[in-house]
């Protein structure tokens, strides 16, 4: 009976191994195609085209963000700058 088991765990992983490995190498092929498709050499002209106006989004996007960020950060700053200080005063203002 425990041989029965031993070979009904086998088959088991084994079976579980090659349901793994087809998702697996989809994957892999998916993985393999768009960095084939990245290269610009092998896109063609209107995914260039496309892949551009995605660049002058993503820069557009990324000064919109820059904008919207500075503030806060200099807000930020500005107060870390004077918490410092006044931790300063207090700290020297106790030990005299």
């Amino acid at each position: 009976m425990a041989i029965i088991r031993d070979l009904a765990l086998i088959l088991l992983a084994l079976e579980a191994f090659v349901v793994a490995l087809i998702p697996l190498a989809l994957v892999g092929v998916l993985v393999y195609g768009a960095g084939w498709l990245l290269r610009r050499d092998h896109l063609p002209a209107w995914l260039k085209v496309a892949q551009a106006y995605l660049a002058l989004g993503r820069a557009y996007v990324e000064l919109a963000m820059a904008a919207i960020v500075k503030p806060i950060l200099v807000i930020h700053s500005i107060l870390a700058f004077i918490r410092n200080w006044l931790n300063a005063i207090v700290k020297t203002g106790g030990e005299q």
